[in-house]
């Protein structure tokens, strides 16, 4: 019998004798061309003994074990040859190449390291997930058995004392590395410290799955209405790039809606699909089966063609906003194509509006069949100009009891010079436009074929001004653009579909045709003065200012689209705004009536974030004499406060107020606490209070409540004995 004992601090041996060639696994691979490859192996401790007789080593007081990711540490590991054994004792933790820990008193070691047995066993993934059981095996890249064993994800400092705040307490535990699974059986819950709820078995994905079929966690919420609410989700992955999800919406008092959401992804080719279909209470039955859907798919094809699908209807008008499917009170449905090139752009459209809140839903449900836009850049008819064309073409029916067809050709030169006075823009072009007018429900008699031709030409010019003061730039930029157009002015033989929403501001201040779409052209010459003004401060950061007013020479006043009734200027615009990064940001935009010098319009905003805390306030204000059919002047303000704290949890809070005709009304609350990333990363919690004072045909004046809460990892998979 040979044997040799050697005393020495930290022994190291480079893939070191033939001996430990088989119980090093890990130290040899094959290359493609099958040879062998031999990474650097670790092996020391303060003591080892080496009987080659009996092929058995003894390694004494901090042993290390090391290839690459693979590492073991110990107080003593015994390795017999001829057994294939190896036993490690005392303070043992084994870290493998996919972050798995796993410490132990005691761990026996076969196959080549493949398949670990101790007791007790404590095992750490990679995410910081914890099993701890009396005793256990695991195979590497196979599979592990706990027995009585506690499983929890939670994230917290165990060697400090610190307990999870929910656990999985199990008789045994299955960790299925090759499908990812972990099963539970006879399973307990526990939250706190606490029994919360007893199951047979229970199973989840492991940290490395994305996506999984099984339950998802079911919400809860209570509303003044429809009562008790509860959503219990299903989730059923199809294939790789397919999924569904089952959610049934089951009320204590409106009876049930069931919620399908499909996705499908193809190579150019993304498709979100939800169909609500249900059994419930509505404006028209006690109980009346509805059936909404929402359909969206975007595609590329051919020829750079991009085609776009949103597809929205319902077959009752108010179910989806009363069960908190879909606020909206018109559903948009669209179905378009796209081509962008380096100087053209084309664009076709079919849509339908399905209008969910008036009664006579036919007057205001407008169908687009369709609309066509061809828009093209070229050189124009002068050196160094540029041509631009833009053909149109759409029909509409029902809007607002209008049926019209209309075709517009736009063609304009454009040139832009800059010299030592300036940079100067020039423009002139024409509008063409026929219209057939089918049907008016606007007072107005006129209807059949209108055609109308007008010609505009503008000329504008800008300069910047750069001054130094206390070392501070200060750049002015005063603007001046002439406009004229000539020719038919039809507007009251053309329904307004387009620009029905006019003011001036800041944006359209100096376009040529300032109103939006091609239905509203008022001819005439006008001049458009304006400044801008830019610098910055150290203290108030980067601050802008804007004033402009609009003078008339020619022509009459928008009818119906602006409070002022001179016949000269326009209402005055200005805009303020402060901004400095990661601190606050103030902007306030306003109109001045230029006849009474009263604020026909106000719009102020301030955002600040402090210490974790953002807070916004809002105000907007708008006149009567702004609005031809408003009751009264119209002011509203919001207030949001939303707060970041320790360990992830973050508040929301809102509040918008009525503020018309001088009085006070609380209108829309919201409040919201949640644990954006969960308590020690493994129970996010939300709670959530809604009160919405919107009323319509069978939407009452409600108040919501809504808990959820969310179990990291856990959600329904197959049960599976093999």
């Amino acid at each position: 019998m040979f044997s040799k004992k050697i005393n020495n601090q930290n022994i190291k041996f480079i893939v070191f004798v033939v001996l430990f060639a088989n119980f090093i696994h890990v130290s040899s691979g094959h290359t493609a061309d099958n040879s062998t490859k031999t990474t650097e192996v670790i092996f020391e401790a303060d003591t080892i003994e080496i009987n080659q007789n009996e092929g058995v080593i003894i390694a004494e007081k901090n042993v290390l074990f090391q290839q690459g990711q693979y590492k073991l540490r110990a107080d003593k590991v015994i390795y017999n040859q001829s057994a294939d054994i190896g036993n490690a004792y005392g303070n043992v933790t084994v870290t493998n190449e996919d972050g798995i820990t796993t410490k132990a008193d005691k761990l026996q070691l076969n196959e080549n390291f493949q398949n670990i047995v101790a007791s007790p066993l404590l095992t750490i993934l990679s995410d910081g997930s914890r099993f701890r059981a009396q005793s256990g095996e695991r195979k590497e890249g196979i599979k592990a058995v706990y027995n009585n064993g506690v499983f929890s994800p939670c994230i917290c400092d165990y060697e400090a004392g610190e307990t999870p705040i929910w656990d999985l307490r199990s008789s045994k535990i299955f960790h299925d590395y090759q499908a990812n699974t972990i099963r539970h059986e006879n399973v307990r819950m526990h939250i706190l410290g606490l029994p919360f709820i007893f199951l047979p078995w229970i199973a989840h994905p492991d940290p490395s799955v994305n996506r999984r079929s099984g339950l998802l966690i079911p919400e809860f919420k209570f509303s003044e209405d429809t009562g008790t609410v509860v959503n219990s989700p299903m989730f059923v992955v199809l294939d790789e790039t397919s999924d569904v999800e089952f959610r049934p919406n089951m009320t204590a008092n409106r009876g049930n809606i069931l919620e399908t959401r499909y996705r499908k992804l193809w190579d150019k080719t993304d498709l979100n699909a939800t169909i609500f279909t249900g059994y419930v209470s509505t404006f028209d039955k006690n109980r009346e089966d509805v059936l909404a859907a929402n359909i969206k798919m975007n595609s590329s094809i051919q020829d750079g063609w991009k085609i776009n699908l949103d597809f929205k209807r319902s077959s009752q008008d108010t179910f989806l906003r009363r069960y908190d499917l879909d606020d909206e009170t018109a559903l948009r449905s669209e179905f378009s194509g796209n081509k962008t090139t380096n100087n053209s752009h084309y664009h076709v459209e079919f849509s339908e509006v399905q209008n969910l809140t008036d009664t006579s839903s036919e007057r205001n449900s407008p169908i687009t069949l369709p609309s066509i836009t061809v828009e093209k850049s070229g050189k124009g008819f002068i050196e160094g100009h540029i041509l631009k064309t833009k053909i149109h073409a759409n029909h509409i029916w029902q809007d607002l009891g209008h049926d019209v067809s209309r075709w517009n050709i736009q063609q304009t030169n454009f040139n832009s010079y800059e010299n030592k006075l300036g940079i100067f823009e020039n423009e002139i072009g024409y509008l063409g436009s026929i219209y057939q007018v089918n049907k008016r429900n606007d007072g107005f008699t006129n209807t059949g074929e209108v055609i109308r031709t007008n010609i505009h030409a503008s000329s504008a010019w800008r300069r910047y001004y750069n001054y130094t003061v206390n070392k501070k730039s200060l750049i002015f930029e005063p603007k001046i653009k002439l406009t004229f157009i000539g020719g038919d002015d039809k507007n009251n033989d053309i329904p307004n579909r387009d620009s029905a929403d006019f003011r001036i501001d800041s944006a359209n201040m100096f376009l040529t045709n300032r109103f939006q779409g091609y239905d509203y052209v008022l001819p005439g010459a006008r001049a458009d003065i304006g400044l801008s003004a830019f610098t910055n401060s150290k203290i108030l950061g980067s601050l802008h200012g804007f004033a402009g007013v609009s003078r008339r020479h020619t022509g009459e006043v928008p009818s119906g689209l602006t409070a002022g009734n001179d016949k000269d200027l326009s209402d005055y615009v200005a805009t303020v705004s402060a901004e400095k990064e990661n601190l606050y940001v103030l902007s306030w935009s306003g109109r001045i009536n230029s006849t009474s010098s009263n604020l026909d319009e106000s719009r102020t905003k301030f955002s600040a974030n402090i210490l974790n805390t953002k807070l916004t306030v809002a105000h907007t204000q708008l006149t009567q004499n702004y609005f031809t059919s408003a009751d009264g002047d119209l002011e509203e303000a919001t207030v949001s406060v939303s707060q970041s704290l320790n360990n992830n949890i973050n508040l929301r809070a809102s509040q918008n107020w009525d503020l018309s005709n001088s009085l006070v009304s609380r209108d829309k609350s919201s409040f919201i606490i949640s644990w954006s990333d969960g308590l020690q990363d493994c129970l996010a919690l939300s709670l959530r209070y809604e009160r919405d004072p919107e009323s319509d045909r069978d939407i009452k004046i409600t108040e919501t409540y809504q808990i959820l809460f969310n179990f990291k990892y856990l959600g329904g998979v197959p049960y599976d004995r093999n």
